[in-house]
């Protein structure tokens, strides 16, 4: 008998001792220590048409740009160009985050080969021989595919030797601003349960990753908040870019319903309760809604800053430069306008 009750003794011992060890283990994540990303007052956001000299001189506490000045890797970015830009005129550091879109995969980038489709002459052969993970074209960015970011192919070419992270990494940015995170809850993984949780992983091997090379790696996903409701989740990222929370989540320039909006804003809050900031873009041009979509998500404590969608030019300060919003924008990636 004591023999019995000596081993229930002795399991009981090996549980608490499981037990506390994990509590350690989930204590010790939550007080990661938050990123500088934390202190950010101001952000500017610009994907194409890239000017480093211009993206120097503005005066954002963050900045958001491609790696490449035309989206190709011949014009990547070089070390040199990130410690202008690192660098805000009054002499103080600048956080400067790569855009790496992980669920579309991009015709224009160093990766894609002409076998998978793209253009009108090769669609056809795409057909054939395009790899598992690409799926449908968006027909809102000519030249972008939905990816089953899932699979071992798409994520091999974001995490591989020598891939689009390391590349990013090299080049020396802060850290990496992650799009098409919403791709968790679009059509191409509606039938798939496990989407959301697959999109979770993808992102802490990202930060994994880029944290192996460089501690301080930042990690900030763009939309998919619905995804913060897991709080291991939390702890990987850095901070959560959102656009399109007052206008245009349905159509362009419009404002949202007050329902949705809503929605949005207890999710976001989140996170901003972990005091991680949300870096929020309204794609707006009208200076009334500019000024009150502005004392809004500062209510709210985000982080604003207002662009064209086309992200082809860095708006300083809030408005359109004279002019800019009576033309459609340009685009050099072959995109089009939502």
């Amino acid at each position: 008998m004591q023999r019995h009750c000596s081993a229930k003794l002795w399991l009981a011992g090996i549980w608490l001792l499981l037990c506390l060890v994990a509590l350690g283990d989930r204590v010790a994540a939550q007080q990661r220590p938050l990123s500088p990303l934390s202190q950010a007052k101001s952000w500017g956001y610009n994907l194409q048409n890239l000017d480093v000299a211009n993206v120097a001189a503005s005066p954002y506490d963050v900045i958001v740009i491609d790696y490449s000045k035309d989206g190709s890797d011949d014009e990547a970015l070089k070390p040199a160009d990130l410690a202008k830009l690192k660098q805000k005129p009054d002499g103080t550091r600048r956080i400067v985050l790569s855009y790496l879109s992980i669920g579309e995969a991009e015709t224009y980038r160093y990766y894609w080969q002409w076998t998978w489709g793209g253009t009108w002459s090769t669609n056809w052969i795409g057909w054939f021989m395009a790899p598992s993970w690409r799926g449908p074209v968006n027909r809102e960015w000519a030249g972008n595919f939905a990816t089953r970011y899932w699979q071992d192919g798409w994520q091999h070419i974001i995490l591989g030797q020598d891939g689009y992270l390391d590349r990013i990494i090299t080049a020396g940015f802060d850290g990496v601003y992650l799009d098409k995170i919403d791709s968790s809850i679009e059509a191409i993984s509606k039938n798939r349960p496990t989407a959301p949780d697959d999109m979770r992983t993808f992102v802490a091997r990202i930060a994994a990753r880029g944290r192996a090379a460089n501690p301080g790696f930042m990690v900030v996903p763009q939309n998919g908040e619905e995804l913060l409701t897991d709080a291991a989740y939390r702890d990987v990222i850095d901070g959560l870019g959102k656009e399109d929370l007052l206008f245009g989540e349905f159509k362009d320039k419009r404002a949202n319903p007050p329902a949705v909006i809503d929605k949005r804003k207890a999710l976001l809050k989140l996170l901003t309760d972990d005091k991680k900031p949300v870096l929020a873009v309204e794609y707006i041009d009208d200076p009334a809604e500019i000024a009150a979509a502005r004392k809004t998500l500062t209510e709210l404590g985000l982080v604003a800053h207002f662009a064209d969608r086309s992200l082809d030019t860095l708006r300083i300060g809030d408005l359109p430069p004279e002019g800019r919003s009576l033309r459609k924008s340009s685009s050099l990636l072959g995109r089009w306008m939502k």
